[in-house]
Formats: C-alpha cells, sequence, structure tokens
C-alpha cells in the first residue's frame, strides 16, 4: 500500500493548494463579469451589410460606344443583369459590390460589355439580418431614361444603386436605381426597383 512519507507536509501544503484554487475561480469570475459589462459575453446580432453602388456614366458610354444602344439595331440593350461579388470572400461584408451585363432580355446578355459598379463612399451602408438571398437582380434601362432616342447618352453624372429589400419577398436584397445629376441631384420620375431573377423575371414571366 502506497504511504505517505511526511504527513506533516501534506498538511501543510494543502491549504495552499485551497487558495490557490479560491484565488483562481475568483479571477475567472471577475474576467467574465467584465465580459458582460463590457457586451463581449452577449453573442453578437449577425448582420449583412451593402454600400450603394455606381454605374458612372464613362460605363455607360462605353456600351453606346459598343453600338448597343442605337434604336434600329436589332440587339439594342434594354436590360441590366447585377450579380453579387466580393473581391475577398474573408470581408465580403464590407466589400460587396455588383457586376452588370447589358442585354436585350434577362438570358441574352452582352459579355463583353461586363462592369464592375464600385461602392459609393459618400453613402451610408444598408444592414441586413435573418434570412437573405443574394441572387441576381434585372434593372430596366428604358426606365432609368439615360438614353436619348438617337441612343446616345443625356447630361447626368451616375446611376446610384442603393440595396433595400424586395416587397414581394423581403429575404430577396434588391436595389433602387436613382438617376444622380452633376451636384448630387437626383432626376425626378427615373427610379425604380430592380426585380430578383430568377423568380421575377421578364421575360419569361414577370409574376
Amino acid at each position: 500500500m502506497f504511504k505517505l512519507t511526511n504527513p506533516g507536509n501534506t498538511r501543510m501544503l494543502l491549504p495552499a493548494i485551497a487558495l490557490f484554487l479560491t484565488l483562481t475561480i475568483l479571477l475567472i469570475s471577475c474576467s467574465d463579469d467584465k465580459k458582460e459589462a463590457d457586451g463581449q459575453g452577449e453573442p453578437s446580432k449577425k448582420e449583412f451589410s451593402m454600400s450603394p453602388v455606381t454605374l458612372t456614366r464613362a460605363q455607360l458610354q462605353a456600351w453606346v460606344d459598343s453600338g448597343w444602344t442605337k434604336p434600329d439595331n436589332p440587339g439594342r440593350i434594354k436590360t441590366l443583369l447585377l450579380q453579387f461579388y466580393s473581391a475577398d470572400a474573408g470581408s465580403m461584408n464590407a466589400n460587396m459590390q455588383l457586376t452588370a451585363y447589358p442585354g436585350t432580355t434577362a438570358t441574352d446578355v452582352k459579355i463583353s460589355g461586363n462592369t464592375l459598379l464600385a461602392a459609393d463612399s459618400s453613402s451610408k451602408p444598408v444592414k441586413f439580418s435573418g434570412r437573405v438571398i443574394l441572387a441576381n437582380n434585372l434593372a430596366d434601362l428604358d426606365s432609368l431614361k439615360v438614353f436619348n432616342a438617337d441612343g446616345t447618352l443625356k447630361e447626368f453624372d451616375f446611376v446610384r444603386f442603393t440595396p433595400q429589400t424586395f416587397s414581394r419577398n423581403t429575404a430577396y436584397v434588391t436595389f433602387n436605381a436613382d438617376v444622380v445629376k452633376k451636384g448630387g441631384e437626383l432626376e425626378t420620375g427615373v427610379s425604380g426597383p430592380t426585380r430578383p431573377c430568377p423568380p421575377f423575371c421578364c421575360p419569361p414571366l414577370c409574376d
């Protein structure tokens, strides 16, 4: 049988161990209290945020120069297909952008016309929480009224796409498009929402 060689030393050691354990428990407790006071101990609310993005006049002019906006062109562009894009998946909550394809319909697009819509640093990010669907979005170029009858560009500075929830299904992230004139004033009567595509594509179905 195993025997303690010096019971007197053991009796002196036990109180020291008990004191050490008590101090350790007190320190851990104080640390947890501080975290709760600082809000670190509470579960953080998960959110997704995205800044508005801009389609510049120069980007639209490139499509004009390609002849895609001429009224007599059978392949005249009428729609804008928008896809979510992030240069770094690890920080996509802070750098989400859009990439755009001009086209005649949602399924007939100009691949060579693809362009990146940069974040608008002058606007505040829009926050989303809960269920989120990042689907393709479809915008109607004609409703923006940025082209003259001959296909040339009207006078404006850029088009801003501001993130929002879709009215018919709030899980979808869509965008409200505004045409911004030089000086920051908005063109009246030309703003409009994009549609998630699918399921709300035209053609073939709008309902």
